[in-house]
């Protein structure tokens, strides 16, 4: 007579076994990315802020000049000179607003920074291979609409920090109101709330 044990033949489920290696295997895919980020210096120390910055860095500039066009298209000056003009302006003001955030919201911006800039976590998180200063609007219209859309609440929270940020110092100049078909405040109210 055969002996049996509990489960022994009985109930055998190959999706447990497949859950169990696919754990294991994401386990070490985040182990790799965490490690090759810490190593290629995306954890490394605080860098300094960009010329003429205070709080953005090099690669945060280079990043949010690839995502501004598609969260302002059609309110950018065609001509270059005056889009580049609308460019640094909107930087200093994205600058600004993350400077006046406390430190702890300080701290998480820079991680969402880190994250989009470094390639590997680029890639595998925003679905985006190409460094940002080579991206297209579409491209960015298509990682901006990943990350609305993502059933994952941290890539929501990332899309609305950084459409926020750049809808924000764009809407907010007075030279971008007409474009945007916003008359700007009634006269009255404006010299009543800053008077």
């Amino acid at each position: 007579m055969r002996e049996t044990h509990p489960g022994a033949g009985e109930g055998f489920d190959p999706g447990r076994r497949s859950l169990l290696k696919l754990g294991l295997a994401g386990s070490l895919a985040l182990g790799t990315v965490s490690l090759g980020a810490g190593l290629s210096g995306c954890g490394r120390r605080e860098e300094a802020a960009a010329q003429g910055y205070r709080f953005l860095r090099d690669a945060d500039l280079v990043l949010f000049r690839g995502l501004i066009p598609a969260v302002t298209a059609s309110t950018l000056p065609t001509e270059a000179a005056a889009r580049e003009a609308r460019f640094a302006e909107i930087l200093h003001r994205i600058d600004g607003s993350c400077l006046r955030l406390g430190a702890p919201a300080q701290k998480e911006v820079r991680k969402l920074f880190d994250l989009l800039n470094f390639g590997l976590t680029r890639r595998l998180a925003a679905g985006v291979s190409s460094p940002w200063s080579e991206v297209s609007e579409a491209d960015a219209l298509a990682f901006l609409d990943r990350w609305r859309s993502s059933s994952i609440g941290l890539f929501n929270a990332g899309y609305r920090v950084l459409t926020k940020l750049i809808a924000v110092a764009n809407y907010g100049t007075p030279a971008v109101w007409a474009s945007a078909g916003y008359p700007g405040p009634l006269d009255w109210m404006y010299k009543a709330v800053n008077s």
